[in-house]
């Protein structure tokens, strides 16, 4: 079953969930707010959002979010084979963002589109710590179809310089009048 999305921020929560679930077990997947706080003791992987350019609409007339974004590989030197630990973890990292959904419903995604797999060590300038990342550019098909049913509305409610706006009491009920008078 796919799940339908409305922000980026869905889209970045059903990536992690889905990474923790394939990834192999022994790897952490660091949560947004910690990138920069984190020490990295142990093989991780940082998601980030980097940047988002408009992209043509789908035909249903969803607009396009087109995200750039990096799956760090951080791997901590004292690991035997950091470096190569690092490019085998971006590398299987890589296999699960191809072609992958994410399990989100096809109408808010688009296929993925790998950019490149390789050092981004000097983003964090955490020493001690070999990172491969695995940038990719996701669209993201977000809002309402062009041809979605216009919310059909049986009445409207009216305040005239209400001096609570919040207390509903203070609005009235107004319906649609037949003839359009």
């Amino acid at each position: 079953m796919s799940i339908a999305i409305e922000s980026p921020g869905q889209f970045y929560d059903q990536v992690v969930s889905d990474l923790r679930r394939r990834i192999v077990s022994g790897v952490v997947i660091v949560e947004y707010d910690d990138i920069w706080k984190t020490e990295v003791t142990e093989p991780a992987i940082v998601l980030q959002l980097e940047d988002a350019h408009p992209g043509s609409r789908q035909a249903t007339g969803r607009y396009t979010h087109r995200h750039i974004i990096t799956a760090h590989c951080l791997i901590p030197v004292s690991e035997p084979k950091a470096t190569l630990v690092a490019t085998d973890l971006a590398s299987e990292v890589e296999r699960i963002i191809d072609l992958n959904r994410w399990g989100i419903d096809p109408k808010c995604i688009g296929a993925p589109e790998i950019q490149v797999n390789g050092d981004t060590s000097y983003l964090f300038g955490f020493d001690g710590v070999v990172a491969r990342g695995v940038q990719w550019i996701q669209p993201l098909y977000l809002g309402q179809d062009y041809f979605a049913d216009d919310e059909v509305r049986s009445s409207v409610w009216l305040a005239v310089n209400p001096k609570d706006p919040d207390n509903p009491e203070e609005y009235h009920q107004i319906e649609p009048q037949e003839g359009g008078g």
